[in-house]
């Protein structure tokens, strides 16, 4: 049931969600939003601009959805009322059991959250998403890294968040858009795992809901430092690593040029 009703999300997802957002969308990919953070770095170090990179962590972020939120939310998209219905026999009336040292436990009735692993979780955590990155975009100043494309205000890949503030007033914008989205779906902004990089010319006195200020942040498991010249190195010497041990482990394997080539772009 989960897997039709994702297929027939699938082809209108474009048109749904907002440009921001690269989790599912044809002909969107991880690369791309990472390649958009890394440019939005370099513009900002080589214009000598000022930019701070917010990337947000969500606590048990897909868990903490609210299904009253999720299914007004489908309706406000023009979903018709059977649509919605299917997606609530997956969602509502479900338990959870928790197994320790072979004892299963009483069920528990799950009351909220997309259920990670279930082939909808990404596209209706994506959906209930989505008004924030919109109030987001329309509030922030945002970047042009080039005259001819849109401004870019925020990057997400599913519940990872990429905001690029720009401006002091962005500030309250941020911290307004943020506590309105927690109230409305029951997301709990984690300040702990949170980090801002500044770069170019940004003030780090300006205070952006007591996210600590870092030199080095990860975004979608990429390394970004505020020099884009440092930022490719970590993470380049990690895949280089990956890829000189398992070609080493080719040498004690009977294998032709060919399949040495394989077996490392299988394992890396």
């Amino acid at each position: 049931m989960a897997r039709i009703i994702a297929s027939r999300l699938q082809p209108i997802l474009a048109d749904l969600l907002h440009p921001s957002q690269y989790c599912g969308v044809p002909g969107r990919t991880i690369f791309d939003a990472v390649a958009t953070v890394r440019d939005a770095i370099a513009h900002a170090e080589r214009a000598s601009i000022p930019l701070c990179v917010i990337s947000l962590d969500f606590k048990e972020a897909f868990d903490k959805i609210s299904h009253s939120y999720l299914f007004s939310i489908l309706q406000r998209y023009g979903f018709s009322n059977g649509f919605i219905d299917g997606i609530k026999h997956v969602c509502t009336d479900v338990t959870s059991v928790i197994q320790v040292n072979g004892n299963t436990s009483r069920p528990i009735p799950i009351h909220s959250s997309v259920r990670q692993g279930c082939p909808l979780s990404m596209v209706l955590f994506a959906l209930c998403l989505n008004p924030l990155l919109h109030r987001l975009d329309q509030q922030l100043h945002g970047m042009r890294i080039q005259q001819s494309q849109r401004k870019t205000a925020i990057v997400a890949y599913a519940d990872d968040v990429t905001i690029l503030a720009t401006s002091p007033e962005d500030i309250i914008a941020i911290r307004d858009a943020v506590h309105r989205y927690e109230k409305a779906t029951g997301a709990v902004l984690n300040i702990q795992k949170s980090q801002e990089l500044p770069v170019g010319t940004w003030d780090t006195n300006l205070p952006v809901m007591n996210i600590p200020y870092t030199d080095e942040i990860k975004v979608l498991d990429f390394n970004m430092h505020k020099s884009i010249e440092r930022s490719g190195k970590p993470s380049w010497a990690r895949i280089t690593n990956m890829v000189r041990i398992q070609a080493r482990e080719t040498y004690g394997r009977d294998l032709n040029l060919a399949q040495r080539i394989q077996y490392v772009q299988v394992y890396c």
